[in-house]
């Protein structure tokens, strides 16, 4: 603690949140029963309906082999190896020009796309693309790097770490989240290295160092001390009409916005937490991996295709970390019934046009080495995945059940049938969201005619 230290009063106003508002944007959950592994609760703001298990005694919802799992390296995802893997080298988008191709030439034009869709997409991905990570070539600073951006005193606080981690939470929603978590850091979440396709050498990765107290962004390795041992957990809702587009672009603007909020939050997040004296990292899909830190922070489960499942939005977010020293209180892990839903329902994999969800059995090891093995789950076929449509597939998230909003009768009570784990009525309830319509795909046009937009549309197809 330094020094110089900031009235609380004046620090929840700073906020925007107040001393008698504090935790109203996580309002306390309602307490409905003890359970084996925990408690089961209710919140609506947090969790949309759903009664969640929050788990406790250092119980989570997922099992690992610790004689297999280890740290993965990040050369090894798949958007690194698109840089230096031979095998990736012939992926269609290095040889053609598929906005060209399909829109501006207009030969074998891709249905339910046109140049509003591509615009909107472009735009989406802007701030997302100006750089996050940080350049040891250039040595360009961006909005990614271990560094302190502004020129501040910090000063130092006077509440309650379950305050100041209530209060952190709040500045992550206030920044742009829409949803924040705390964990204690797992290091084997953290990459066993970092790979920059920026570097001259592709094929070099440098160490990240989980140890000590060094802290620093070198050209040998990245230095994350031991006591940098929590990490914020930031979700980002994506809008429900583009992914109902999915697989056309209005999809993959959809992802794109996210990735944008996402360099922004984390980054601000991040100074927010220097600005009171204390190191943080902020990482996009750096630095470590960003499920399961959400999984350990209470935001959501694992579902079978490959994606943080959350209460409220399903799989429809994007997920970016602040990783910090500062001793905030963590959250507790959450269980409301993924993993036994999904071994029912398989609707992601049926609808997968790639095949890169499997239909089968969860496994402890994967078949790509864009997989890391020792967890039980269900693997995904990343390069399947990466080279379906040029990024703008989100089928496996438009057909899931969890992600639709829970505003009308039919939702209402499939997420009754859901929070109420009864094994024997989770096919009924996805044929009940089949049925009803939900998950297939929304044209673009329909997207273009919302909130007074029928004449653009109009005016763009002629």
């Amino acid at each position: 603690m330094l020094d110089q230290s900031i009235n609380r009063r004046n620090f929840l106003q700073f906020l925007g949140i107040g001393t008698a508002t504090i935790g109203s944007g996580f309002a306390v959950p309602k307490i409905i029963a003890k359970t084996a592994n925990g408690v089961l609760v209710e919140s609506k703001s947090e969790y949309g309906g759903f009664q969640v298990e929050k788990l406790a005694n250092g119980k989570y919802p997922y099992e690992c082999d610790p004689d297999v799992l280890k740290r993965m390296s990040e050369k090894n995802n798949i958007f690194s190896r698109n840089s230096w893997d031979p095998a990736r080298r012939n992926r269609p988008e290095l040889t053609e020009n598929l906005t060209y191709e399909n829109l501006v030439k207009g030969e074998g034009k891709l249905p339910n796309q046109n140049r509003l869709d591509y615009a909107l997409m472009a735009a989406s991905w802007c701030a997302s693309s100006i750089g996050s990570g940080w350049d040891i070539q250039s040595s360009r600073v961006r909005s990614m790097s271990f560094d302190r951006i502004g020129s501040w005193e910090p000063a130092g606080l006077d509440m309650t770490w379950e305050e100041a981690s209530l209060a952190v939470k709040h500045a992550g929603l206030f920044f742009g989240a829409s949803l924040a978590g705390i964990a204690k850091l797992n290091p084997l979440w953290l990459y066993s290295d970092n790979y920059a396709p920026s570097r001259m050498d592709r094929e070099r990765a440098i160490p990240v160092l989980a140890e000590g107290d060094r802290f620093e962004q070198a050209n040998d390795a990245w230095y994350i001390p031991e006591s940098m041992n929590r990490v914020v957990a930031i979700a980002f809702e994506e809008d429900y009409i583009g992914i109902a587009n999915s697989p056309g672009r209005l999809a993959s603007a959809a992802v794109g916005n996210g990735y944008s909020r996402m360099a922004f939050t984390a980054f601000a997040l991040a100074e927010f937490i220097r600005a009171l004296g204390y190191r943080a990292i902020p990482a996009g899909n750096g630095v470590g991996l960003s499920i399961p830190i959400a999984v350990d922070a209470g935001l959501g489960q694992l579902g079978r295709q490959g994606l943080l499942v959350t209460p409220k939005y399903g799989p429809r977010v994007r997920l970016a970390k602040v990783i910090t020293d500062m001793p905030l209180v963590a959250d507790s892990p959450i269980n409301f019934g993924v993993t036994e839903f999904c071994e029912v329902c398989k609707l992601c994999a049926e609808h997968c046009p790639s095949g890169a969800v499997s239909d089968g059995q969860r496994t402890w090891k994967g078949k790509s080495s864009a997989n890391n093995p020792g967890v039980l789950k269900w693997y995904i076929y990343g390069e399947k995945c990466y080279d379906f449509n040029g990024f703008s597939c989100s089928n496996c998230k438009r057909v899931c059940p969890f992600n639709k909003p829970n505003n009308s009768w039919l939702h209402k009570m499939i997420r009754q049938i859901i929070k109420g784990r009864v094994g024997a009525l989770n096919k009924l309830m996805v044929n009940l969201d089949q049925a009803s319509g939900y998950g297939e795909e929304v044209q673009d046009t329909e997207f273009w005619m919302m909130d007074g937009y029928k004449s653009i549309t109009a005016r763009e197809s002629m």
